[in-house]
């Protein structure tokens, strides 16, 4: 597995930064804007998509690489490491050690699996660059002391990949965490300690946290957007570090980008299908059926090109089920019945979801394989690969959001990381059946925009037949497509058609419907979507090939949608300031500033869940009595509904059997499995669910056994309560003792980046285009346009890691920033429907107003509802009403 030339870029990039740590003589935030000026930028400028180096870990360099999903970070990240250990001048060991961070479990496991196999590429790749010399562990087995002697770690590159949930220190007791307490099998290591002075407080001298932070390890951090959070920034500190290198997609203001990778640098190393293709179709049976005759369509061209001398690839159309609700919308099984009455064979489709995963041991690019539809709501949306799959169809009621971002990332990846002769074979393709669509395809390009790609990165084909050929599907007219450049597209609206699938999307006569589209539908629809995305992929071929391999690195990110503010407006809008909370912290020197922003994780530290109330509602209904077993298949076991179970299985029957005590233990390992709250430390977090479940009895037991997930979502949900109501108290007695004050922080950006297509037809905008939002949000900023003493307006997104917050006990990322011509700020939160006083709204309107009272006279915060607002809140014609009277 040899490196692509993004990814060889990238490396260089990394080495043009550690070139300039080792000359040495400047600080860390000198060096960075180096390494950029060398670049042709200046981070004074304050371009959108760079910041100032953030010094959160103060004293060790600290560095990102932007990669879009799909991209290979795990292989880049194992290139980089023969990257770092030859280049950098440490000046502390020079031994070869990594502390390797994953997000999840699952990734965890994948990412050890792959890396501790021999036969994998990864594994293969460090043992090249590091002569076989390669050690690999888990946390379990560094705790046992298992191939980490000091001689191992002297002489071998020794790779500890590990979850930093595990890791997050035990305020109250750090000894209590495994990884900071007394460990005998790591005895020999504190016997040899080379930097005895720099030992972690707290931590004791044998621990295992003790050991990897003495050899000064290169931190490798997967989606390093996740690692900012106090907790996580106090872990990075106490490791001592080199180096730290992180990788995600989607960078935020405190990662410290060196290398950015777009989606056409992917695109022209085969890793991805490019662009996506979007379908809208009138309603979840045309979605069905559209899915599998383009699925089969795809299969005979994958058919004929293999005949030509390609290799073998079967494709796969992921169906997404809309999660369960009151209303009992489509769910996974409806479907999978749905398809096979519809003359589906059986053993093609499997389901994945959270609770039932009947891919598990199946090998999906195997030729023997038969799985061609695969049914899940969200579960693949990580430590899932299949290049196979090509097709997302989300069925879903018409008027429900269509949210993909989880599992679209599952649809990009090329099979072979090679491009196929025929050009269909090289595009993802998404169907829904939306009646708004443009938020639909808002919904996809934010999607996009997560997995590290832009809005350049899709097409649509929208189906405007008419309503007789939407129903029959037998006539002979064509999906009408209009595309315009750069990939938006010219909408001909989909009328709604007012049917009872509005309700339920997939009826009782659904499976009949799908089968006479099926086998009597006429291959127009199908040629015309063909037609569509193979001229849609020729012109992104273009694009990309027009691309040079050279701007990976800074025109990437220029190069997406990025708005100067309107000159009319500049100077003023330079001059705004917002508040922001600050609390105030110890300096560790004189030139450290003692106040700092609020971050919401610092009002949990202390919190005690042992003094917190356990009662969790743990009541089992009548919809919950049937039992979900689990049924042999081959060599694994799957669950499986059984409403009258007579025989249970060795597992369920190993768990009965337990006395009860042991199976409250079992029960609550698996629930604290599956909690990651990164402000409360693991053992707390064990400690409160064994109270929780302490009053279970043995039907409740062995109920939640087979449903772990809704008794993990129970605790979850009165755990976030918890946290919430502590966050609140504490920021209220901080902000009574002058702990927290708020101050002007926040500066308008020169430029923003739009993560929604434009807001056209409105003027007053601060910048020269502002985002789109729902239809209740677009007619109040037209009304705030339209009012004489409005100035400019602005669409605060709460996307963006450059939007403004209140930044309290919750983060509030007020819609709209109103400046009035008599120089008041104005921040807008609307709610459209009819919206009922919840928790959430209520804390909203509670900081907002407090965050109003306490900047000055010029500052207010309105929350604006579409029907009778609550206490607190107002209408829209309240608002225009107080705009104009504003003095």
């Amino acid at each position: 597995m040899e490196l692509k030339r993004y990814q060889r870029h990238v490396l260089r990039d990394l080495q043009d930064y550690i070139s300039l740590l080792n000359k040495g003589g400047q600080s860390l935030s000198a060096i960075y804007a180096e390494y950029w000026r060398q670049k042709g930028v200046e981070i004074s400028e304050n371009p959108s998509y760079l910041h100032p180096y953030d010094n959160s870990v103060r004293g060790v360099p600290r560095v990102t690489l932007k990669v879009p999903t799909a991209g290979g970070k795990t292989f880049i990240a194992c290139n980089a490491l023969q990257t770092v250990f030859s280049n950098l001048r440490a000046g502390m060991n020079d031994n070869k050690v990594v502390a390797w961070f994953v997000p999840s479990d699952t990734i965890l496991t994948q990412t050890l699996r792959n890396l501790q196999d021999p036969n994998h590429p990864y594994r293969q790749k460090l043992d090249a660059l590091f002569a076989h010399h390669v050690t690999v562990v888990s946390k379990e087995e560094a705790l046992r002391g298992q191939d980490i002697s000091p001689l191992n770690l002297k002489e071998n590159l020794t790779v500890f990949v590990l979850s930093a949930q595990s890791f997050i220190e035990n305020k109250k007791d750090p000894l209590k965490s495994c990884a900071y307490r007394q460990n005998g099998s790591l005895q020999e290591h504190a016997d040899a300690y080379t930097h005895p002075e720099a030992k972690i407080e707290g931590a004791d001298p044998t621990s295992l946290i003790q050991v990897i932070a003495q050899q000064c390890p290169l931190l490798i951090v997967d989606e390093g957007h996740h690692f900012n959070s106090t907790l996580r920034v106090e872990l990075m500190k106490n490791l001592s570090p080199r180096l730290i290198v992180e990788l995600t997609a989607t960078p935020r203001e405190t990662n410290n980008v060196i290398s950015f990778v777009d989606a056409m640098s992917l695109k022209k190393a085969n890793m991805v299908k490019l662009p996506v293709v979007v379908v809208n179709r009138r309603k979840a049976d045309d979605v069905v059926a559209t899915a599998i005759r383009m699925r089969r369509s795809l299969e005979r061209h994958a058919t004929e090109a293999e005949r030509k001398g390609g290799r073998y690839i079967r494709p796969i159309a992921l169906l997404q089920a809309q999660p369960k609700t009151e209303t009992d919308s489509v769910t996974f099984d409806k479907i999978k019945n749905t398809l096979i009455k519809a003359g589906i064979p059986e053993e093609h489709v499997k389901i994945k979801t959270a609770k039932i995963n009947e891919l598990k041991g199946i090998d999906l690019m195997s030729r023997d394989c038969q799985v061609r539809y695969i049914i899940t709501v969200n579960a693949l949306q990580e430590g899932w690969d299949c290049p196979f799959a090509y097709i997302l169809a989300s069925i879903a009621n018409r008027t429900s959001p269509v949210d993909v971002e989880q599992i679209l990332g599952r649809v990009l990846r090329q099979p072979y990381t090679e491009n196929q002769p025929d050009r269909l074979l090289n595009l993802a393709y998404v169907f829904t059946s939306s009646a708004d669509f443009g938020q639909t395809v808002d919904g996809i390009v934010r999607s996009l925009l997560n997995l590290g790609y832009s809005r350049k990165d899709f097409r649509s084909a929208e189906d405007t037949l008419d309503d007789e050929i939407s129903t029959s599907q037998s006539g002979s007219a064509a999906p009408h497509t209009s595309v315009g450049a750069g990939g938006q597209t010219s909408f001909i609206p989909d009328q709604p058609v007012q049917t009872d699938e509005e309700q339920d999307p997939l009826g009782d006569d659904s499976a009949e419907n799908i089968k006479q589209q099926i086998e009597e539908g006429s291959d127009d629809e199908v040629e015309s979507i063909e037609d569509a995305a193979d001229k849609m992929g020729e012109e992104y071929e273009e694009q990309a090939n027009e691309t040079s391999d050279e701007t990976n690195t800074v025109d990437a990110m220029r190069k997406q949608h990025t708005y100067p503010m309107q000159e009319e407006y500049r100077e003023e809008g330079k001059q705004i300031i917002l508040h922001q909370f600050v609390v105030k912290v110890h300096p560790n020197n004189f030139f450290s500033d003692e106040w700092e922003l609020l971050n919401k994780e610092r009002l949990t530290e202390g919190i005690d869940l042992s003094q917190k109330d356990s009662d969790v509602d743990f009541t089992v209904t009548e919809q919950h009595e049937t039992l979900i077993d689990l049924q042999k298949s081959g060599e694994d076991y799957v669950p499986k509904i059984c409403h009258n179970p007579k025989a249970l299985d060795d597992v369920r029957m190993q768990f009965t059997t337990m006395p009860i005590k042991q199976r409250r233990e079992q029960l609550a390992g698996k629930i604290v499995q599956r909690i990651r709250l990164d402000c409360v430390p693991e053992l707390q977090i064990k400690e409160y669910v064994q109270r929780a479940i302490q009053g279970l009895d043995e039907r409740q037991l062995l109920f939640y056994f087979d449903n772990t997930e809704d008794a993990k979502d129970r605790i979850v949900s009165k755990l976030d309560g918890i946290m919430l109501e502590y966050r609140k108290r504490k920021f209220e007695d901080w902000l009574n003792v002058g702990k927290i004050e708020l101050r002007p922080k926040y500066k308008m950006l020169d430029k923003v980046t739009l993560q929604k297509p434009e807001l056209e037809s409105v003027g007053k905008g601060l910048y020269v285009a502002e985002e789109s939002g729902n239809a209740f949000e677009n007619r109040v900023i037209r009304a705030i346009a339209e009012c004489e003493n409005v100035q400019f307006w602005h669409r605060n997104s709460q996307h963006s890691p450059d939007g403004f917050c209140i930044n309290g006990f919750i983060n509030h990322y007020p819609d709209f920033i109103v400046y009035t011509r008599n120089n008041h700020t104005v921040l807008v939160e609307t709610k459209g429907g009819h919206l009922k006083a919840s928790e959430d709204t209520k804390n909203k309107i509670w900081l907002g107003s407090r965050w109003a009272s306490l900047a000055d006279g010029k500052c207010r915060y309105y929350m604006v509802v579409e029907n009778e607002p609550p206490e607190g809140a107002i209408t829209t014609t309240q608002l225009i009403q107080y705009l104009s009277e504003l003095k």
